[in-house]
């Protein structure tokens, strides 16, 4: 996600199809708040990303946070796949090595 506010080309692609309504990007709550850990932008700032159409924001539910909470790896990777599955999407990652040894379909950027 922090590569969002770096315009990484491939994700600003991925936002426009988004604005276009062609693609929807969902983004796990968890990993926005690791995000901005790393970034600590402002909420404007995140508004530019969050109030684009095709944007969703996935907060982690109370079954979900149960059933990956004894997986391994950090909480935001965890939430990102067990979306994933359950939405049989692909997760967007600039951090493939991250999902390693996860069932999930990871479209690397």
């Amino acid at each position: 996600m922090v590569a969002f506010f770096g315009a990484h080309p491939r994700l600003m692609a991925l936002l426009d199809q988004a604005d276009a309504g062609t693609v929807n990007l969902l983004l796990p709550t968890t990993a926005i708040a690791d995000a901005q850990a790393k970034l600590g932008a402002s909420m404007d700032a995140w508004h530019a990303l969050l109030l684009s159409p095709g944007v969703l924001p996935l907060p982690l539910a109370q079954h979900a946070a149960i059933e990956i909470g004894g997986w391994a790896g950090e909480l935001s990777v965890r939430h990102a796949v067990h979306e994933a599955r359950a939405m049989r999407a692909a997760v967007v990652t600039c951090e493939p090595g991250l999902y390693r040894g996860m069932d999930v379909t990871l479209l690397a950027v």
